[in-house]
Parts: structure tokens; C-alpha cells; sequence
């Protein structure tokens, strides 16, 4: 309720903010991927009688998450939650927000299609090339029943946490998804479309989301999230470089825009009331692209004035981005300090780049990423178009014969 977000709301309604906020809201204590979402009986039976909506945008959203984490936030959340809505007697809608990265290592043109339970990314390659090759299937409950396993034979909770991470990402990687969090969200919608049966399903990808255009008003973004760490770290002077394309398009969405095509989409299909499963991408696709280099253009015509941000760098070789950073960050030392660097400080410097060469490898499937997402509303109008282009050329043509 304090937060600025909703500054414009209590100017609005002065002394009566607050009583009109409690009025909206009920909050209730749960946890998303336990029975009845974590509520007790007697909360969970009102809801269920009561409410014609759910929204979920739970989630994890850390790239190298656990492997367990994020299973459990990330699919095992939307099977709990689907559990409930089935529950649920007046239920005109159940509205997801996954990503548009869900599509994992797709490249090319992108459409809005669900996940069905045993698809994956690689299969898909794979079997494109050469239909009759066999590569495993996707089952959630497998990788669950692998998660399980693998646990109850490791004791030492430090070796577990990394043998997770490291876990997520490899199945990620095996399947064809960028990372834990962009495989998990992958695997929630599968869970979503393999229970649904009769209940109403709208899932929302937004692509990067970053901070508000217009509403309800210009620049707001809460934590240090999206793009922001690497304008960050680049305005600090320590990302002096990339591993990626400079040329790749990167598809950035402001957060009210998603929040506009959500409340256009619940209103249209919560009214519906149609029985289907229905994906929308919410991203700048083809319409509005904007380069990484553009970006750090930007990004350096503001911040020039601040002593240590030069041009941005672009490498496709993590080598070259670990020794160029070195190089950098051992100068700006030197000139601040103006002698040459103790081993205190260079021990410093070593913990840094390692630390920004991981932070570059983590996002390296995204700084070479090749898709870009059909706005299905825009592939109608144009389709349409074309059609109506195509009609008229015939009437005419059949006018100059007669």
C-alpha cells in the first residue's frame, strides 16, 4: 500500500486510501505448491465458492535457480493451483503469466502455441531433420522423480545446493531451453494445458519487461531486475564488454503495456467464457525492435559524463571478455590509486571478473537469441489487409476487362 506505484491512487483518494485499499483486498497467508495453495480449509472452501478469477504470477524468476526451487514454484505451482481452481464453482477464468523465453532455443518466427505434455525443444529439432529419430520425452513427473532421488542420496547441504544448480541447467540445456527458469516456466504450462480439461486458460509471455512508459507514471520499476543490471554494471564501470551480438535484437515490453494486454485479454476471454487454452505474446516483436548496441548507444550518450563508461564492447569469445575486462579494471585501479596495484587489490580485481564472466555466460543464450514473437492481433490485421489489398486488385482487374 506505501509503494509509489500507487501514488497517483491515494492523491486520488486522499484520508479514505486506506480504507478503500482494504476494502479491495484480502490478503491470505499461503504457499503456492502445497495442498490448497498452503490455506486452511475453512479460507480455501470460501475462496473456491466464492471467486471467478485467478491470476497466477507466482514465480521464480532467478535463471540458475535450484533445480528443486524452482520445480517446486514453477511447476508444481500451477499443479497445486489448478487443483484449486478445479475447486472453484463460479470460475469464469484462470489467467498465467509465463515468458516469452519459455520457447526456450526456438529461433526464427515464433507462434503463440501451448506446450503439450512430451514436447521439447531438441525433439523438435531433431525430429525436423530426421523423423524417425528417438530422443527422449518430457515428462514432468520424471523430472520430479529425478529431483526426489537425487536428494534423498545426497546428505551435505553445501554439495546439494550447487549439485541442484548446476542440475537445472543441464536438463535445461539437454531439452533445449536457455535456463532453469526459462525450462520450469516451460514445464508449468505444460502442467497448465495437460489438467485444464473444461476450465477457461489464458497465459500471458512477456518478453523483457522493464519500466513504465505511461502508467501510472513514466519510470517505475520496483527491485534490480530485467535489463537493469547490465546498464547498472556498465554505469559503475565494471561491464566494460559483452559476449554477444551487437546487432541481436533484444525484445524489451514496458511493464504497463503488460498490464494493459492483460486486463484487454481477461476482459475478452473471462467474458468468452470459451473452454480453450489462449497464448498471447506481449513484446515489441518486428513492430519496434532495438539492437543491444542501440542500447548501450543510449546508455552512453546519458551516463558519458561519469568517469569510467566508455563504449560498449561486444566479444563472441568469453576468453575475450575475461582479459578484457581484466585489462580494464586494473587500469581504473591504477588511476584512482595512481601505483601499481597490491595483492590485495588484484585478488579483488580476480573476484570481480569471475564473477562478471559468469554473470556473462548466465546471459550469453539471450545476447545471441535469433527469435522474435508473432503479435497474433498484428498477424490479423496485416493478414487481413493483404486479403482485402487482394480483393480489390481482382475487382479492379475484372472492371478494366469488362
Amino acid at each position: 500500500m506505501e509503494s509509489e506505484l500507487f501514488k497517483c491512487l491515494e492523491e486520488m483518494h486522499g484520508e479514505s486510501y486506506k480504507s478503500f485499499i482494504e476494502n479491495k483486498l484480502i490478503p491470505i497467508v499461503g504457499t503456492i505448491y502445497e495442498p490448497n495453495l498452503g490455506m486452511d480449509i475453512i479460507t480455501s472452501d470460501k475462496i473456491a465458492q466464492e471467486i471467478d478469477l485467478i491470476v497466477d504470477s507466482a514465480a521464480i524468476t532467478t535463471f540458475d535457480e535450484r533445480y528443486d526451487l524452482a520445480l517446486d514454484a514453477n511447476v508444481n505451482g500451477p499443479y497445486q493451483l489448478m487443483m484449486f481452481a478445479k475447486k472453484c464453482k463460479n470460475l469464469k477464468l484462470l489467467m498465467h503469466y509465463s515468458t516469452a523465453y519459455a520457447n526456450g532455443e526456438r529461433e526464427g518466427l515464433i507462434l503463440e502455441k501451448p506446450f503439450s505434455m512430451g514436447e521439447s525443444i531438441t525433439k523438435e529439432k531433431i525430429t525436423s531433420i530426421s523423423p524417425f529419430t528417438n530422443f527422449p520425452s518430457l515428462h514432468v513427473d520424471n523430472e520430479i522423480d529425478l529431483v526426489s532421488k537425487l536428494k534423498n542420496n545426497i546428505t551435505n547441504n553445501i554439495d546439494l545446493e550447487q549439485i541442484m544448480k548446476n542440475l537445472g541447467v543441464e536438463r535445461a540445456k539437454l531439452y533445449g531451453w536457455q535456463d532453469t527458469y526459462t525450462f520450469t516456466k516451460a514445464m508449468g504450462e505444460m502442467m497448465i494445458n495437460n489438467m485444464r480439461h473444461e476450465i477457461p486458460i489464458l497465459i500471458i509471455r512477456p518478453s523483457i519487461i522493464t519500466s513504465s512508459y505511461k502508467e501510472p507514471f513514466p519510470g517505475w520499476m520496483k527491485g534490480f531486475r530485467t535489463i537493469d543490471p547490465l546498464i547498472f554494471f556498465y554505469r559503475k564501470g565494471d561491464l566494460s564488454c559483452l559476449l554477444g551480438d551487437p546487432n541481436g535484437l533484444v525484445d524489451l515490453v514496458p511493464v504497463d503495456m503488460v498490464v494493459n494486454a492483460t486486463m484487454a485479454a481477461m476482459a475478452k476471454h473471462g467474458n468468452l467464457q470459451n473452454r480453450q487454452l489462449n497464448i498471447y505474446h506481449v513484446a515489441s516483436s518486428s513492430i519496434n525492435p532495438i539492437s543491444f548496441s542501440q542500447i548501450f548507444d543510449y546508455s552512453y550518450n546519458f551516463l558519458k559524463l561519469f568517469p569510467f563508461v566508455k563504449k560498449m564492447r561486444f566479444f563472441d569469445k568469453i576468453l575475450d571478455v575475461e582479459n578484457y575486462i581484466w585489462e580494464v579494471l586494473s587500469k581504473q585501479h591504477e588511476v584512482q590509486n595512481g601505483k601499481e596495484l597490491t595483492k590485495i587489490q588484484i585478488r579483488l580485481i580476480k573476484k570481480k571478473v569471475e564473477y562478471l564472466k559468469n554473470f556473462s555466460k548466465l546471459h550469453e543464450p539471450y545476447m545471441f537469441y535469433k527469435g522474435w514473437y508473432v503479435l497474433y492481433f498484428l498477424f490479423l490485421f496485416f493478414l487481413r489487409k493483404m486479403i482485402h489489398f487482394y480483393i480489390h486488385k481482382q475487382v479492379k482487374n475484372i472492371s478494366t476487362c469488362n
